[in-house]
């Protein structure tokens, strides 16, 4: 319903660390069969699920976490959209800190995560070979030189198109490699009573993010304040 769009990598649309000529890779269950059958991915069983030769068939199961309606619908989505191309995927919803401790003991076959971004955001944490030793959140072990050596070049340039040239260097090369299979960047849905003034939209969002306090507060005019409080 337009509250979201297919995400290409990373980094956020509004941001300038985006490629635009970066495009999501489209949902294509043929030729991902043609890949599968290059990997030795060649026949098929009586349930549509596809096998190599010696009837290993190609099976994984997505670790999430429970409780979220939202990550409920996705996982089912997912499972529906893998079964098309042949490939059958086993739901394992945990609780929250269970979910962690396999990410730090990298126990788990594949996960679902969400991962928050701004105007510029350092994915160093998420990418770089570095971050896959002493429980860091490369927990995919994406390791890949030259994606290394954008996010160093990155990191270290003061120039702002040379720092963005660096951010899309890395956004196409994720991409292309594809660590993470992009889902999705949703765009947030907030109800705010009509009494309250002073509410401005910026590239951010909202004015106000969460406790965060800006030169322009929300407020709500005396004369229609409902509640009161003891000063």
């Amino acid at each position: 319903d337009g509250h979201a769009q297919p995400a290409s990598g990373p980094f956020g649309y509004g941001s300038p660390q985006t490629d635009p000529g970066v495009k999501p890779w489209p949902y294509d269950p043929a030729a991902a069969l043609k890949l599968l059958a290059e990997a030795g991915f060649d026949s098929k069983r009586s349930d549509g699920i596809i096998t190599k030769g010696d009837g290993t068939p190609l099976e994984f199961t997505l670790s999430y976490g429970s409780g979220n309606p939202f990550t409920d619908r996705i996982v089912l989505f997912l499972k529906d959209s893998f079964a098309r191309a042949g490939v059958k995927m086993n739901l394992d919803a945990v609780d929250w800190p269970i979910l962690l401790k396999r990410l730090d003991t990298r126990d788990f076959d594949a996960c679902t995560l969400g991962w928050s971004t701004s105007i510029e955001t350092d994915c160093n944490q998420i990418f770089h070979s570095s971050q896959m030793v002493d429980q860091g959140d490369n927990f995919i072990g994406y390791k890949s030189d030259e994606c290394d050596a954008a996010i160093n070049k990155a990191r270290s340039t003061v120039n702002i198109d040379e720092r963005m040239q660096a951010w899309r260097a890395v956004h196409r090369i994720v991409h292309e490699d594809q660590p993470y299979t992009f889902l999705l960047q949703r765009q947030a849905l907030t109800f705010v009573d009509a009494r309250i003034k002073n509410i401005k939209k910026t590239k951010m969002g909202l004015n106000m993010v969460l406790t965060e306090m800006t030169p322009l507060p929300w407020y709500v005019p005396k004369n229609e304040q409902l509640h009161k409080t003891a000063n």
